[in-house]
């Protein structure tokens, strides 16, 4: 090998050493917005599964509070008096707890409980925010609420800095709702990224391959590439 043929091999090396760290200067950079997009996904399921479950049962007397429920939750959202907004909340959440208790075995029972930790997860009340998440989740480990209910506990849990937790969760969704589950590969990612960071790094690239072979064409499996990529090239990936 000549010398101009070293020094590209080396300006290559290089070069791939600085997009690994850019990578790694992104994702902590981006840290909250990564976590962060749980809890905007779940708002959005959580509308769509409102819209479904209401449209397609809307004489039941608890879709109908449910209903009523989800109308102040948005009055809440779009208020900018903070002493009304408090006042709204307080009843609001008298509601949700009103649902959960009078009609515990329904579906608008375990959507209550789901709304009312994506508020406190909003409010930075992290704790009770997975408390009632998982309570969500128990009530019908069955219906389409449950991974939703699972994911919001995790960013709950990471949000409150407990990371085991947090993994306990993600697990939990990417082995039992890996279909039909439009939050999973965020699941999948996050399960990969905090292994990586616990110094789990053949657990983080299993996580990364699982999401890569399973939902290859989301943005999420192409972070997960970049960082298998990474792994290997350091030697942490065996």
């Amino acid at each position: 090998m000549n010398q101009e043929e070293m020094q590209q091999e080396q300006h290559n090396k290089e070069e791939k050493k600085s997009s690994s760290e850019r990578f790694v200067d992104f994702i902590s950079k981006n840290r909250r917005i990564i976590i962060g997009l749980g809890i905007a996904i779940v708002l959005i399921i959580v509308a769509i599964g409102i819209y479904t479950a209401v449209s397609g049962n809307i004489a039941s007397a608890s879709s109908r509070a449910m209903e009523l429920a989800d109308q102040k939750a948005l009055q809440w959202s779009q208020e900018t008096d903070e002493e009304k907004r408090a006042e709204i909340e307080s009843s609001l959440i008298a509601e949700l707890d009103s649902i959960a208790q009078k009609w515990p075995r329904t579906l608008a029972a375990q959507r209550a409980l789901l709304r009312k930790a994506a508020l406190l997860s909003q409010k930075k009340e992290y704790a009770e925010a997975e408390k009632t998440a998982l309570e969500a989740y128990r009530r019908n480990k069955k219906s389409y609420v449950a991974p939703i209910a699972l994911e919001l506990a995790a960013v709950a849990a990471e949000e409150a800095g407990n990371t085991d937790a947090a993994l306990e969760h993600y697990t939990l969704i990417t082995k039992d709702y890996k279909k039909d589950n439009p939050a999973a590969a965020h699941a999948f990612f996050n399960l990969g990224r905090i292994k990586e960071a616990k110094g789990d790094y053949k657990g983080a690239v299993e996580a990364y391959n699982q999401l890569i072979a399973t939902f290859g064409d989301s943005e999420w499996a192409m972070l997960a590439k970049n960082r298998v990529i990474y792994l290997n090239a350091q030697g942490l990936a065996g």
